[in-house]
């Protein structure tokens, strides 16, 4: 017989979530014996180890200065529920596998491990993130789920109606790349792999910092101008200026079209809008999902405007296939590859000639040949 959930969140949090975000971020229980750990480049993650469990703070990114979450790990999770791929496919790179018992949205999910599991019926399909099966849910009854919140959006579909402890998986918020992926020790720390989960982020920290000091060293060019992906309906989602795309783009030596934005997500706008500010972006990286190529002249035909920019005329567009990539479940933990990238892409003089020839790893061009 399975033992009961061993995750205890905080009193405050069982019995209201809403009164620990008016809580100050920067509260620290005080106790003779805790230690904060540091976290060098997280900004809305607090974890202070005390003798027999470990707390932790995440801050409400919504509303600079308050607390979403607080949390008391006591003993790892071992039954799971993950909501979102990215955060799936790191619980298994951290050895953490058998505590996946259910995952939504498989078809997004590309780890073999994963989707084996899935076959075989040790990993539950939960059906969708935004409208979970509750049924399935129940049935599962995980000792915790993990999820992403969004602003003014409850968790979904009410599930805290369902007594479990929800862990708001904000990682995303952060406003740097390193940001986000320091997250990993804070799920390393759930899943009782701390040690493995800190030596994994130090040498991606320890990578991209690397990276970073090529390009800053490199004086030899300006920094191209960067736009992303298509419309969506009547909106272009364009990442925000405080996202960690944009920090990419930025540590690679690039210029952000949208850099003086102030979001962390994504900002709907409109075709006028970027065309505006990104019609002669020297370079354009497209995010897709397809079981053929894209091709510019498919480009054109899904929007004829499309053809008017000068990254389109000029050789600027580079393409990831997220049906071929595992990008979504990769570079938020990973954000050294996808820099490597954009460097390759954007500043290919500062990379030491061993980098100069590992190949692109998501991105890869769309020349005039393809239309």
């Amino acid at each position: 017989m399975r033992r009961k959930p061993i995750y205890l969140l905080s009193a405050v949090l069982v019995l209201t979530l809403s009164l620990c975000s008016c809580r100050h971020a920067s509260s620290i229980v005080n106790e003779e014996h805790s230690d904060t750990l540091q976290l060098l480049y997280a900004r809305n993650l607090l974890i202070i180890e005390h003798d027999d469990y470990t707390e932790v703070q995440i801050a409400n990114p919504w509303s600079s200065g308050t607390i979403m979450q607080t949390y008391e790990i006591r003993q790892p999770f071992t039954h799971a529920a993950i909501f979102i791929a990215a955060h799936a496919a790191l619980i298994d790179e951290l050895g953490c596998l058998d505590a996946i018992a259910g995952v939504c949205e498989p078809e997004y999910i590309a780890d073999k491990n994963i989707l084996e599991g899935i076959s075989k019926g040790s990993i539950v399909n939960l059906g969708s993130a935004m409208v979970p099966d509750k049924e399935s849910i129940i049935n599962l009854s995980p000792d915790a789920i993990l999820l992403s919140p969004f602003e003014n959006v409850g968790s979904y579909s009410n599930l805290e109606q369902l007594g479990l402890p929800i862990i708001q998986c904000s990682d995303y918020m952060e406003p740097t790349a390193l940001g986000r992926a320091e997250w990993i020790r804070f799920y390393g720390r759930l899943f009782g792999c701390a040690e493995l989960a800190d030596s994994l982020f130090n040498s991606i920290a320890y990578r991209y910092n690397a990276l970073c000091e090529a390009v800053a060293a490199d004086s030899t060019g300006a920094s191209p101008t960067v736009m992303f992906d298509t419309r969506n309906g009547s909106a272009w989602y364009m990442p925000g200026g405080q996202s960690t795309l944009a920090s990419l783009v930025r540590d690679a030596g690039g210029s952000y079209i949208f850099a003086d934005d102030t979001h962390s997500g994504s900002i709907p706008l409109s075709f006028e809008t970027v065309f505006d500010r990104g019609q002669d972006a020297d370079v354009w990286f497209i995010r897709y999902s397809s079981s053929l190529p894209l091709t510019l002249s498919q480009l054109r035909s899904m929007y004829a405007p499309y053809a008017k920019f000068k990254a389109f005329n000029h050789n600027g567009i580079y393409a990831c296939n997220n049906k071929d990539l595992i990008f979504y479940e990769e570079t938020p933990f990973h954000p050294d590859r996808l820099l490597h990238d954009f460097i390759k892409i954007l500043r290919p003089q500062a990379l030491s000639p061993y980098d100069e020839n590992e190949g692109l790893r998501y991105f890869q061009p769309l020349s005039p040949d393809s239309q």
